[in-house]
């Protein structure tokens, strides 16, 4: 992170009414946020907007930290000797080119950062300006996405938890400061985490999602920012949340008490997607399974990440794709999961003879709400983690078949094995989310099935933790 840090000013101009000129004319750039937008209501939901754009970007969640870089890290893809991102998917951390991704990736999530704390600044000198419950439920999606940040921070370049819980990680920062913080150790930086979810959740415990404000319901009257929450951190997100952090330090029953709440009480409000939404219109499907996304990033670009990363017009060499020998043994050649069948398909026009990746690409009905979603955490997760720390492994198997259920295909034997089958699970959903590669670092898995489908990949502490920039070394020291 650079040694000094001015807060973007990006403007939603659907939510607000206002063009970004008129703000940004007002006064100097570095002074808008603290003097103008900070002032009111309405312009901390301006600010806060701004985070969630940022959060949608090549370099955040609209790219690096789902679709590219964590699952080029996690071996989701076909990765041959010249292809772009050949260095990556070998783990050559030390070329520059990848030095490079790994600092825009850096400073990207750390400005982030810098810009939630600089709003949590100032807000709670600031509560006589918002409406009704409106200052709980800012301040808590704020804290809330300062501990997403902060804990995928830690899950790329922080330790190997389960091996080495105390090594030093990174910094924590819960202030908008030109200084530099410490390095936590891994336990503490995860502590730290979790109290900003703590307080996160009792901030947002009636949340309008309660009454099932999501991409299924139409507007609250109250304007968009109480709307469509799931495209929000809401209150089911931040239990969600803390499952996957509870799960991360492998505190499983606390992960096991959070993957239930969200399940028993949020499983009505985020339902599982209806098969005939994710397959019944071929123009249109819902290949994000948007119901029962927990929290999604809404990014208008996301036809032109595709079109970037997955299009079958792209070379060998730019393309991202799995192995079909690879795709055919992790679902089992069964193309009724809808996870698979409608969604990695051979192309038509001769454009590519092998299955090439659908999930994001865009659909006719441009009015469709699920159409711009990337996905960050969704229901079936839950249930992954409930299966997981269930006491028994029958209670587990019984998790993994809800979800199985709703992907169209059989339940498991009562004799399957939980561990194995839940790894065929994950493999299986969160193509295209960035999450393989942190399910092998949470599990220091020592080695992973190669991208390229031939043999495997040994991981090592060298490859699961990414080094800290050059740039942020260099400015500390």
């Amino acid at each position: 992170m650079k040694k000094r840090v001015f807060l973007s000013v990006i403007i939603l101009v659907i939510i607000t009414g206002t063009s970004c000129k008129k703000w940004l004319d007002v006064k100097p750039r570095d002074k808008v946020i603290e003097n103008v937008l900070l002032e009111s209501e309405p312009g901390f939901l301006t600010a806060l907007n701004g985070i969630y754009l940022e959060l949608s970007s090549d370099e955040t969640y609209g790219g690096q930290m789902t679709m590219q870089m964590t699952e080029v890290l996690g071996q989701r893809y076909n990765i041959a000797g010249g292809h772009n991102l050949y260095k990556l998917a070998t783990y050559q951390y030390t070329d520059p080119q990848i030095q490079s991704l790994f600092s825009t990736n850096w400073s990207s999530m750390y400005k982030v950062v810098a810009n939630i704390n600089k709003i949590l600044s100032v807000i709670d000198q600031k509560k006589e300006v918002f409406n009704g419950k409106h200052y709980a439920w800012i301040k808590g999606e704020a804290l809330a996405l300062r501990a997403l940040v902060h804990f995928d921070l830690f899950r790329l370049y922080g330790p190997v938890y389960l091996q080495d819980s105390m090594a030093l990680s990174l910094p924590y920062y819960t202030a908008f400061t030109t200084s530099y913080e410490p390095y936590a150790k891994g336990n503490a930086f995860i502590g730290k985490v979790l109290a900003d979810l703590d307080a996160a959740e009792s901030l947002l415990a009636d949340d309008p999602v309660s009454q099932g404000y999501t991409v299924l319901k139409d507007e609250n009257p109250e304007g968009t920012a109480w709307s469509f929450r799931n495209i929000r951190m809401n209150y089911y997100a931040v239990k969600g949340l803390k499952a996957r952090v509870s799960l991360y330090r492998n505190d499983k029953i606390s992960a096991l008490k959070y993957a239930t709440d969200v399940i028993n009480g949020g499983g009505a409000i985020f339902p599982f997607v209806r098969l005939n939404d994710a397959i019944g219109d071929p123009r249109n499907p819902d290949r994000v399974f948007a119901s029962e996304l927990l929290f999604s990033i809404q990014d208008s670009r996301r036809t032109d990440r595709y079109r970037r990363y997955f299009d079958p017009s792209l070379d060998d060499k730019a393309i991202l794709t799995a192995v079909q020998g690879r795709l055919t043994t992790e679902f089992e050649s069964n193309t009724n999961d809808i996870r698979y069948g409608n969604t990695w398909l051979v192309p038509g026009s001769n454009q590519k003879s092998y299955r090439c990746f659908f999930k994001y690409a865009d659909v006719e009905n441009s009015g469709l709400r699920f159409r711009n979603l990337i996905p960050v955490i969704r229901l079936s997760e839950m249930y992954f983690i409930a299966a997981e720390c269930a006491p028994a492994p029958a209670a587990g198997i019984g998790y993994l078949n809800t979800v199985r259920r709703n992907r169209g295909i059989v339940d498991l034997g009562g004799n399957a094995n939980l561990i194995t089958e839940l790894l065929k699970e994950y493999k299986r959903e969160f193509y295209g989310e960035g999450q393989m590669f942190f399910y092998y670092k949470r599990t220091a898995t020592a080695s992973v099935p190669g991208g390229t489908g031939s043999g495997t990949v040994a991981m090592t502490k060298e490859k699961y933790v990414l080094p800290v920039p050059l740039d942020e070394s260099q400015f500390r020291n």
